[in-house]
């Protein structure tokens, strides 16, 4: 048993050891290339490390203490507070991208992790959020699955979506619908009016699509050459039939101008449409080829027409 002299020495050493645990602390937080604060449950911000330097609007006497209200503009305040609010509301992590601006004004995606902070009841007294900038590899992320001309995705990314969205559809007990369209003679239309002329054409095509499969879960890609493909969720065959039509009548309506298209005399599309319904057990190159054959009907049937 330490005798009674002991006591100020082992007092000593603990002291001595919190120390060097709040330096290494300090340490961390002060090098850290991440950014790490946490908030009461009002929004106010009660830590902040040294990595916030980077941050628009920061100020290091003032940033402590101040609500995220009034350090960022309400559109990147809002998001980050109701992240901060799930958390503690369901008491457990949570994984999002946020958004910040950074002090040369440009916009920066993060990776966040906000978790509670709980006392000895169990009760959330703040939050804590832990984010690394992931700005550069999300770019990349994008640029390797969009088609540079068009903005649309690309062939590669139709390939990984294809399959989660056939398990989403059969999940929700929806049509999923596989579009194919391409510019009809478009091989006569470049010859005639040139390749850059045609890139515009390709980029109106592009532009018709947002414009009709602007629903949260529509996809449109650019396949290759003048053809496009988009994925999309119906309550059935009609809707999807329809929504083909508006996408044929955009860019019918754009009136441009192409002399081999004969009898139109102005650019067209021809679409085929293949329909995945959820009980149906076909593969990705199957139904493919069920548009395809769709698309090849639309072609021989005059153009500038819609083909299931």
């Amino acid at each position: 048993m330490p005798d009674r002299n002991d006591a100020p020495t082992l007092a000593s050493a603990e002291l001595d050891e919190l120390r060097e645990s709040d330096r290494i602390l300090r340490a961390l937080l002060d090098n850290a290339p991440v950014l790490i604060s946490t908030k009461d449950l009002q929004g106010t911000v009660t830590m902040a490390n040294r990595h916030f330097e980077i941050i628009d609007g920061y100020d290091a006497a003032s940033f402590v203490g101040s609500n995220i209200f009034q350090l960022f503009p309400r559109d990147i305040a809002e998001p980050l507070w109701r992240n901060d609010r799930r958390a503690a509301l369901e008491k457990r992590a949570i994984h999002e991208e946020e958004q910040v601006y950074h002090r040369d004004k440009t916009l920066h995606t993060y990776a966040t992790v906000k978790f509670p902070l709980m006392d000895a009841d169990g009760v959330v007294y703040a939050t804590c959020a832990v984010s690394a900038d992931i700005t550069d590899a999300r770019t990349a992320r994008i640029d390797s699955v969009t088609d540079e001309l068009t903005s649309l995705h690309n062939r590669r990314y139709y390939n990984v979506r294809f399959i989660e969205e056939q398990k989403r559809a059969r999940r929700d007990q929806r049509t999923l619908t596989l579009l194919l369209a391409d510019v009809d003679r478009f091989k006569e239309y470049n010859d005639t009016y040139g390749h850059p002329q045609g890139d515009k054409v390709l980029q109106a095509v592009a532009d018709c699509m947002r414009q009709t499969f602007h629903r949260s879960g529509d996809l449109c890609f650019r396949i290759g050459g003048d053809e496009f493909a988009c994925l999309f969720s119906s309550s059935g065959e009609e809707e999807s039939l329809a929504l083909a039509e508006q996408l044929r009548a955009c860019m019918a309506g754009r009136q441009i101008p192409h002399t081999g298209n004969q009898p139109m005399q102005h650019v067209s599309l021809s679409l085929g449409l293949a329909f995945i319904t959820p009980e149906v057990g076909l593969s990705q190159e199957e139904i493919y080829r069920l548009a395809d054959q769709a698309l090849y009907r639309a072609k021989h049937g005059g153009r500038n027409t819609v083909s299931r």
